[in-house]
């Protein structure tokens, strides 16, 4: 499962807080009213809620589908030590199964070249379709770091 994860470039964070629950839920509900955060949130039960970036990845409308560059889904958890929040974030769903792909597309590229003793070119092809592949897996962490550090500094 954590396998799956780091390729999904998906993480979940353990965040303890000296605030009581309702107090941390109230802080929580004061940053989504804010304006001039990089991300916008809501409550989607008593204690999760849900937040996610600013920025579009895909710029029209489709439907049932998700355009936002990363996603943040949080609990607040309370317990007998205290009250802490778990924050799981990831980027777009795009962005987090295109660089598998393009990285086996690039491997297979790769592997018939080789395999056929075709010219460099289609080895060189495959190489920049593995490279395109990294890139777009950097993006995404980059994504996803964006809305968690926003999402911290928003909340000190």
């Amino acid at each position: 499962m954590k396998i799956i994860e780091k390729l999904l470039n998906s993480s979940r964070i353990k965040y303890p807080s000296n605030l009581k629950g309702e107090t941390l839920k109230q802080r929580i509900e004061d940053i989504f009213q804010k304006c001039n955060s990089g991300f916008v949130g809501k409550f989607i039960s008593q204690d999760e809620f849900e937040a996610y970036d600013k920025w579009t990845y895909i710029t029209w409308y489709i439907p049932n589908f998700k355009r936002k560059t990363a996603y943040l889904k949080g609990k607040i958890i309370s317990s007998g030590k205290g009250t802490s929040i778990m924050l799981d974030t990831r980027p777009n769903p795009v962005i987090s199964i295109l660089p598998v792909l393009t990285v086996l597309v690039g491997i297979i590229t790769i592997l018939a070249a080789k395999s056929y003793h075709e010219d460099n070119k289609t080895f060189i092809i495959g190489l920049i379709i593995i490279a395109v592949g990294i890139l777009f897996y950097l993006l995404g962490m980059f994504f996803q770091y964006r809305l968690r550090n926003n999402f911290k500094k928003a909340f000190d």
